[in-house]
């Protein structure tokens, strides 16, 4: 299967994006590249800990 490779070009021109959004399902990370359409991952936060608790 090929694979989309990032190139020095692609990697400056495109800006990311996290949020944490709200749901039905609860409380969802999302980081997207503005740049491409479809380009993002979503994760749940629920098994996640706060960096000053991890700390």
């Amino acid at each position: 299967m090929a694979q989309d490779t990032a190139t020095a070009e692609t990697i400056c021109d495109c800006e990311v994006m996290a949020s944490v959004d709200s749901g039905d399902d609860g409380e969802r990370l999302i980081i997207a590249e503005l740049c491409r359409e479809e380009a993002y991952l979503s994760m749940s936060t629920e098994a996640t800990v706060d960096v000053d608790d991890w700390r």
